[in-house]
């Protein structure tokens, strides 16, 4: 349906009428619905006593009883979408798009043309008709009743707009603009039948011209001047044009009708209501007009922010922000350069990180995040090939509350070597003195960084940081260690899919049985089935450190939030500070704050919330990045072992350093040197094979170049071993007299079928528990078996007897020497979507995401 020019007007089902209102009146409605989904009010005024003007007032959408918008077209800052509606300036258009079957153009002028698609007809009303395909009863007044009074008509779909005066209804004799006494009238006839002639010729099969040629002579007769009459010829091609065929070039046979352009676009006659942009090519909507006239981007270019530019000088789009074609962005593993209005990313082999958080929350090296409960020491990485190594957590009774578990300790271990093993432990314990740092056959060194956290580094690329309060730590490995790692950090092969891999090479269901399955004894307690119990509903008294946790998604942590969705964590800290008040609040925070940091995003949230600040001692400074080795005096002798390693915590201020020896932050010439093993005050002088030397600034200034020591090694001292008798098949186990080739724990470390698997030594730290045990050679499980005549081997419940099948989807397996063989089949990926928000992506990555725009599921 569409009204033009001077009150022409054509219905839906193709009738073509004359009226000269001066009322606002109901364009089309939705009288199909209680509730209409749409109307559309449209202004006819009288300007200047003999030019006639249309205006669209507004739009009115009632989209659902929810949800109503009043839509001030001209006051909108353009694009917009609001709910299901999307509005749009393209070339001298305004144009209406909706999801339910609604589109509607508006040319600033006098020009309407609205579009419905099947669902609405015989639905509508007003003067556009009721769009029932029958053209004699397009007539319908408001009162339903049918008439052929044009006058009568339309007056019955006046509305009295509050800021109009008051409605005149037109008169059903309101007189005819042309007369057949007019001296004029058969010129204007003649010329307006132009449209019967070439270049129009070609629409004729498609748009009956003679309505067209009706309301040329009807506006002529009022107004006969050039602009008037290329306004009934462009009338035409525009009916040709929205219906999908175009007249070419038709203003050339029409000086006078030429359209003026700025310098960088062009007049075309047919523009796509829904050009392709910059980002990706809009899917056009059903309802749409086929396509528009107007000034627009020449072929080849495209409109990008009101100018037109060729599709190679795109720019690219990144969080929200434009990039000019070769700009280059890093994120985590990925560069990527703009090239085109695309991104074009090369990903690098970079560290990937495993966290454990609290007591129970872990995010693999593949980014898979999940919490289990149990108290037990597990396998947490198992590195595979060369430099092999195995990382061990222990989690307990918390030693302050026994009603909760605490993280106690982190073990490693080198080629499952018991004599090659460092122990970080809750409260910043080790081997050595902190600030000293530590080193392990030149493989293994420790370093304390700042008050709250220590670092373990490796030469074969592991990264161990511990914070001193258990409840944090952080494993990073180089990519070196793709494809190479078990345990309860999964897999790192960039599957999330199958980071529970258990020791027997099967893929658990379940958090838990994943955890259960890297128990390194099988004497710990372990749940299948845990009931998920909100801490908030039981611990009421935290509730209101709970509450702080909304700071997550305020403006403090925002700059953070389109690197990091903050969903994830805010739940993680409600959690955990229901569960033990504001410590936990703190170190969820604090967690969320760090993973910001490597985003290079810096959180002060510790200046925000007061009972978070830390207090530092020993004329040290809160810092949010820094480490002792740069700002201790025994550094100073050995600068070149320092590197970008940090952690937040109390440190010294800029130009003091840490002397361990006074416990105190000092100016760099109260450093006392260390030199071959030796500690030397400032100033002193040094006797050497070469001569004097002298302590300055924490270093020996001599010809001789100083090669400080500290190295220090971690020594098992040996022990003596006895052998009891036991019942037959078994031997006895004194924990008092270990025998070297029997389990260092005892009952608590005995070999099972259940962690044969894992080929794990137990550590020393584990407790021992006297008893008889299986003899070397055998293994547990009920009875003591040899392991290469009989075995067998739990998976979730049944047990499976040596060569027993076991099919699962897409995978099949046979036990065998206390592993699952498998071969694996290819099967279909599937994505899910359920509710309005919950998405599982093809490879299994989980998330929320709410709108209400039309989006691409799969492209």
């Amino acid at each position: 349906c569409k009204t033009w020019g001077q009150y022409h007007f054509e219905t839906f089902d193709g009738i073509y009428y004359y009226f000269p209102g001066n009322c606002s009146y109901i364009f089309a409605k939705d009288c199909g619905n209680l509730e209409p989904r749409y109307t559309v009010w449209v202004e006819l005024s009288l300007l200047n006593g003999t030019i006639m003007q249309l205006h669209m007032y507004f739009l009115e959408l009632n989209l659902n009883s929810d949800l109503e918008f009043l839509i001030w077209v001209l006051g909108l800052m353009l694009p917009q979408t609001i709910g299901q509606v999307f509005i749009e300036k393209l070339a001298d258009y305004i144009l209406v798009k909706t999801t339910f079957g609604f589109s509607l153009a508006w040319d600033g002028i006098s020009g309407i043309y609205l579009k419905l698609s099947q669902e609405h007809k015989g639905k509508s009303c007003g003067l556009c008709g009721n769009y029932n395909g029958i053209q004699s009863d397009d007539f319908i007044i408001q009162q339903e009743d049918y008439t052929e009074d044009i006058a009568m008509f339309a007056n019955s779909w006046s509305v009295q707009i509050p800021e109009d005066t008051k409605c005149v209804p037109t008169p059903s004799d309101f007189p005819n603009p042309c007369s057949s006494g007019m001296p004029a009238f058969e010129a204007i006839f003649f010329k307006c039948q132009i449209l019967l002639q070439f270049p129009f010729l070609s629409c004729h099969e498609y748009i009956d011209p003679y309505l067209y040629i009706a309301s040329c002579v009807n506006d002529l007769c009022k107004t006969d001047d050039d602009e008037t009459y290329c306004r009934a010829a462009t009338e035409y091609a525009r009916a040709c044009s929205h219906a999908g065929y175009p007249i070419q070039d038709w203003r050339d046979d029409f000086p006078a009708c030429t359209d003026k352009c700025d310098d960088s676009f062009v007049h075309r006659d047919c523009i796509s209501c829904c050009p392709p942009t910059c980002t990706f090519e809009k899917q056009c909507l059903g309802s749409n007009l086929h396509c528009l006239d107007g000034c627009y981007c020449a072929d080849g270019l495209i409109m990008d922010n009101g100018t037109c530019i060729s599709l190679e000088n795109c720019p690219c789009s990144f969080h929200g922000l434009a990039y000019s074609v070769g700009s280059k962005i890093e994120q985590e593993c990925t560069e990527c350069v703009c090239v085109g209005g695309v991104w074009n990313c090369t990903e690098h082999d970079c560290p990937v990180q495993c966290s454990v958080v609290g007591d129970s929350h872990f995010t693999t090296f593949d980014g898979q995040h999940y919490s289990f409960i149990g108290m037990c020491q597990y396998i947490l990485v198992k590195g595979t090939g060369k430099d092999k190594f195995t990382i061990t957590l222990q989690k307990a009774h918390c030693e302050q509350n026994l009603g909760l578990v605490c993280l106690q300790s982190i073990t490693l271990i080198l080629e499952d070597d018991l004599n090659k093993q460092v122990t970080l432990s809750r409260g910043g314990q080790i081997l050595t003195s902190p600030n000293q740092g530590f080193n392990l056959n030149g493989i293994v060194e420790i370093q304390t960084l700042s008050s709250l956290f220590i670092l373990l580094k490796t030469t074969f690329g592991l990264k161990i940081l511990f914070a001193v309060d258990g409840e944090r730590i952080y494993i990073q490995l180089t990519s070196a260690w793709k494809r190479r790692t078990l345990g309860l950090c999964g897999t790192f092969n960039g599957n999330i899919r199958d980071d529970f891999l258990s020791p027997s090479g099967m893929i658990e269901g379940t958090p838990q049985l994943h955890a259960n399955a890297w128990r390194v004894s099988t004497t710990c307690f372990a749940p299948v089935h845990v009931p998920m119990v909100d801490p908030c509903n039981i611990n009421q008294q935290n509730i209101g450190y709970a509450a702080h946790c909304d700071v997550i998604h305020k403006e403090l942590f925002a700059p953070c939030h389109i690197y990091i969705s903050p969903g994830l964590y805010y739940q993680l800290c409600r959690h955990d500070t229901c569960k033990c008040g504001s410590a936990c609040l703190c170190n969820a925070l604090a967690h969320y704050a760090y993973l910001c940091g490597q985003r290079g995003v810096t959180i002060d949230f510790r200046a925000q919330i007061s009972f978070c600040g830390v207090v530092c001692h020993k004329g040290m400074l809160y810092h949010h990045c820094s480490s002792f080795c740069r700002r201790s005096c025994t550094s100073l002798a050995a600068p070149e072992q320092c590197n970008d390693d940090c952690a937040e915590g109390c440190n010294c201020p800029e130009g003091k350093y840490y002397e361990d020896t006074l416990s105190f932050c000092v100016p760099i010439f109260h450093c006392r040197c260390h030199y071959r093993g030796s500690v030397y005050q400032p100033g002193e002088l040094i006797p050497t094979p070469s001569g004097l030397c002298q302590c300055s600034n924490g270093t020996v200034k001599c010809d001789e170049p100083a090669t400080p020591s500290t190295e220090h090694r971690l020594v098992i001292p040996g022990s003596i071993f006895l052998v009891h008798a036991c019942p037959e098949g078994k031997v006895y186990f004194d924990c008092r007299l270990p025998d070297p080739e029997l389990p260092a724990g005892g009952v608590n470390c005995e070999t099972t079928c259940a962690n044969l698997a894992m080929n794990f030594t137990c550590a020393p730290s584990s407790p021992c528990i006297s008893g008889c045990v299986c003899a070397p050679g055998r293994q547990h499980y009920g009875f003591c078996f040899l392991f290469f005549v009989f075995l067998f081997f739990v998976f979730f419940a049944p047990i499976r007897a040596i060569f027993n099948f076991l099919i699962l989807s897409s995978v099949f397996s046979v036990c065998r020497r206390g592993m699952f063989n498998c071969t694996y089949y290819p099967c279909p990926a599937v994505c899910t979507i359920y509710g309005d928000r919950h998405y599982n992506s093809f490879d299994g990555l989980e998330y929320d995401y709410v709108s209400d725009c039309q989006v691409f599921l799969i492209k």
